[in-house]
């Protein structure tokens, strides 16, 4: 494969992706006779939508998975999908529609819905394009459309042994109501909003006296079909009218005084109307004390009905919120109005259409969701899937003791229909299979939450896939997904697959955060602060985004965007590039003796940080993988082993294995960088090997021991050579000048071996000495004193050093003691991540204290 110079994304992506698709890379491969199964689904977007940096963060993070076990050879599949997204995708297809000058109206369902089907299989070519820009090792063979065949079947399927079982019903409820597209709406679709309103404050006459309760609301429109007021039972204001009745002041209609713990004596004025047609803790009152609460004032498209009189007028047909003026000005004119307040309150809007979201009483269909959420949690506790972090277990656990039924049906024509049909000469219902003589039935024409054909996506995608051979895969072994949609989705899936497999559907769930910009802010269309991932990717290319996303933000936690974090990405991975470059000018050597005590070194290096990166890959911890991987290939590797060992290449007897060394080292660490940076890696590697990066292993350690002895020797070599490093360029010292030092209070170096390394660097020890006679010219290194011979600097230049080293320990010290003191910190970061503080703490602290008494000795 043909090697640039200059580290170019754009150069080689797009090919390497279709060179890993066309050769079924991304299909389960077993390597060997134990290869284990390992699967993952991907949450299926909305298939007209246009994946936002959140899709982005979520697939990385799959994608760093499925790679981390396919080279540690497991049978590794991770199948995608899109969901048709009712709601989203009808009201998108009607847009197009409205645009193109079309009356929707006039279209036959039939003829909507085969357009609209055709339009949507079209909308996902541009879902599949952004899936290859971000390099997503997704098994296109196995990909699955929520309105493919085998899933409809499944849906039927199994609303039809839900409702035989008893636990589909259909009932008058109350329900999200969108006026604009008049159908029942799920909680997920209501985005809340702080609004401007105002609060009423209202005269209800208590019956048989010259008494008033006060009562405040912000929807006087919905006062025609109030039913009680309600009253904290400890709220001794009111205690004397419990249980007595108020006069209505809007129709003159005598409703009950009655009393409930639920209301917040602090709140309003202590006294709450109950309209249970139109509110959902009203509605949940009404059923707890069994009050009739059928009778609605507003219709579905938003206006008042027959029930809005204002005495002899009419309001109906009139918009519930302009008539509000019109009903306010009423009660005024009976003198039952006390005052109106300015009110900021949160009210809920569509989604979809931006209109104010109606609590409306209707008839749906809704599932039993008490004995459902009852087995699920008899399932979790039983086959204990994991929940990564453990917290949201906790989480999950409380929504399903505290469930309410779920509404299925949506008044729309796009998606699953309602598997019901009704007889035109009976009152028979044929449930789950179309009647044989269909043209005497009539289906129900609603359709089903899309979360309803979601739920059923772990069993969709596997023992009712299209294909009989992803049976095995299930249960699912990992679930990626944002903690946003824990009860919409996840807790569905659980609870219906749960049903009918009578086993949790997924082994390990990952939960992950929302995306943030760098002011911490949610990103929004309303503070037009999101950011486009191929945007990034056209910028920076599609590794140094994915490297950012994998690497950067805890589990469980939100991750902020910082275009600086991802620059540095890209650096790092430059830096690999150009190291790459370098090594290319060596020829391979096949196989060599490592013999040589820095090229034993640097293997002890690989040695542990491979150990240490399994051990973090295995729990799912990038964060901290990465820093280790880093650590190594930044510093151990490029900027210290490529260095020491320039000078190996000229001596004879280490010139092949120093470069089977790096070839060996550099190989490995392209194959551990490859769930992080999967183009670039892939990329050099076969500018090397005839085959894919893909179908290797992940590396095994090195069998390459150091001695005790070498041990000690390389370590100080290491040290020596580092801090002289810094000594030459904080100074200017050129490379040819010979830098001599003594070593202070160690009497168990060899010198003569330690200085034929130092030699190549132009270091050289003059002696051992027990003490100096000068600590102007002192450096402390992990338990090593030096004393460098200044033939270079004055005194006053020396210790103008060691008081800037003093001033940043301290600031290093203050910083680490502020992190180990966030108790939130403590909490949540890995227990790795808070030792490593510790530790670093610790060092700060003891190179502080060293440098603090050097100073205090030159006083005396």
């Amino acid at each position: 494969m043909k090697k640039n110079a200059v580290y170019d994304p754009s150069s080689f992506e797009n090919r390497i992706y279709k060179f890993w698709k066309e050769n079924n890379l991304f299909e389960p491969i077993k390597k060997n006779k134990d290869s284990k199964n390992f699967c993952i689904i991907l949450p299926p977007p909305n298939v007209t939508g246009h994946l936002h940096l959140g899709h982005a963060w979520d697939g990385s993070l799959q994608d760093a998975m499925i790679r981390y076990k396919k080279l540690k050879g497991f049978r590794a599949l991770w199948i995608p999908g899109t969901d048709h997204a009712g709601i989203a995708t009808q009201t998108k297809f009607e847009q197009v529609l409205k645009q193109n000058g079309e009356n929707i109206k006039v279209i036959p369902r039939n003829q909507f819905l085969k357009r609209l089907y055709k339009w949507s299989i079209e909308q996902k070519k541009y879902i599949h394009a952004q899936w290859a820009r971000m390099g997503l090792c997704l098994s296109y063979k196995n990909e699955a459309y929520t309105l493919d065949e085998n899933v409809s079947e499944l849906v039927n399927s199994t609303f039809k042994k839900l409702y035989d079982d008893k636990l589909i019903y259909q009932g008058y409820k109350i329900v999200n109501w969108d006026i604009k597209l008049q159908t029942a709406i799920s909680d997920i679709e209501v985005v809340h909003k702080s609004t401007k309103s105002k609060m009423y404050h209202f005269k209800y006459q208590v019956t048989n006296t010259n008494e008033f309760i006060k009562v405040a609301t912000t929807r006087p429109e919905t006062m025609f079909v109030d039913v009680a007021v309600f009253v904290n039972p400890n709220d001794e204001r009111y205690k004397k009218y419990i249980n007595m009745q108020v006069i209505n002041p809007i129709n003159d209609k005598l409703i009950p005084i009655l009393t409930d713990t639920y209301v917040d004596s602090s709140f309003g004025t202590g006294a709450m109307k109950c309209t249970p047609a139109h509110d959902f803790n009203d509605y949940k009152l009404a059923i707890k004390y069994q009050i009739e609460c059928y009778q609605s004032v507003i219709n579905q498209d938003g206006t008042l009905n027959e029930n809005a009189n204002l005495g002899e007028i009419s309001l109906k047909g009139i918009d519930r919120l302009q008539a509000r003026n019109k009903i306010v000005e009423y009660i005024k004119s009976k003198g039952l109005l006390i005052k109106t307040e300015d009110y900021e309150n949160e009210i809920g809007y569509s989604e979809r259409t931006g209109e104010i979201v109606e609590p409306l009483l209707s008839e749906q269909w809704f599932v039993k969701m008490k004995p459902l959420a009852k087995q699920t949690i008899v399932l979790i506790k039983k086959q204990k899937p994991e929940f990564i972090p453990l917290r949201f277990e906790k989480t999950m656990q409380q929504w399903l003791n505290n469930i309410e039924d779920w509404c299925i049906s949506r008044q729309l024509k796009w998606g699953h229909q309602i598997p019901v049909w009704y007889s035109n000469k009976t009152n028979e219902k044929i449930v789950g299979i179309p009647p044989i003589n269909i043209k005497d039935y009539v289906q129900d024409t609603s359709v089903l939450d899309t979360w309803f054909s979601s739920g059923l996506w772990p069993l969709a995608l596997t023992k009712h896939s299209q294909t009989s051979k992803l049976s095995d895969f299930y249960p699912i072994s990992m679930l990626v997904t944002g903690y946003d949609i824990l009860f919409f989705w996840v807790a569905r899936m659980f609870f219906l697959c749960g049903y009918l497999s009578k086993s949790v559907p997924i082994k390990s769930l990952f939960f992950h955060g929302l995306i943030r910009d760098s002011q911490n802010r949610k990103m929004s269309k309303s503070l037009n602060n999101g950011v486009d991932p191929i945007d990034v990717i056209n910028k920076y290319g599609a590794d140094a985004l994915h490297m950012f996303l994998v690497s950067t933000a805890t589990v469980g936690e939100d991750l902020r965007y910082d275009e600086k974090k991802i620059e540095y990405c890209w650096n790092f991975i430059n830096k690999l590039w150009n190291a790459n470059n370098y090594i290319s000018t060596h020829k391979q050597v096949t196989k060599a003796k490592i013999t040589h005590v820095i090229n034993k070194w640097i293997v002890n290096e690989f040695n542990k940080t491979n150990t240490l990166i399994q051990q973090q890959m295995d729990k799912y911890n990038f964060v901290v993988a990465f820093k280790h991987i880093t650590e190594f290939v930044w510093e151990s590797f490029c900027n210290k082993y490529l260095e020491y060992v320039k000078k190996l290449f000229f001596d004879k007897r280490y010139i092949k294995e120093t470069i089977y060394t790096i070839n060996s080292i550099y190989k490995n660490i392209l194959i551990m960088l490859h769930p992080y940076a999967p183009f670039v890696t892939e990329q050099i590697y076969m500018q090397h090997n005839k085959k894919s990066i893909m179908l290797e292993k992940w590396p095994k350690n090195i069998s390459t021991m150091l001695s005790p002895n070498e041990k000690q020797l390389i370590q100080y070599f290491v040290n020596i050579v580092s801090v002289i490093r810094d000594l030459r360029i904080k100074h200017s010292i050129k490379q040819a000048h010979v830098i001599k030092v003594n070593i202070i209070n160690n009497k168990k170096i060899d010198v003569n071996k330690i200085n034929q390394l130092l030699d190549k660097h132009n270091i050289k020890i003059e002696k051992l000495i027990s003490k100096t006679s000068t600590n102007d010219n002192l450096i402390i290194t992990n338990n090593l004193t030096l004393e460098y011979i200044n033939d270079f600097m004055s005194q006053a230049q020396n210790l103008d050093v060691i008081n800037k080293k003093i001033i940043f320990l301290q600031n290093e010290v203050k910083r680490s003691e502020n992190i180990l003191s966030n108790q939130n910190f403590i909490n949540k970061a890995p227990i790795e991540k808070v030792n490593l503080e510790k530790q670093k703490l610790n060092d700060y602290q003891k190179q502080l204290d060293e440098l603090i008494t050097i100073v205090n000795s030159t006083k005396n």
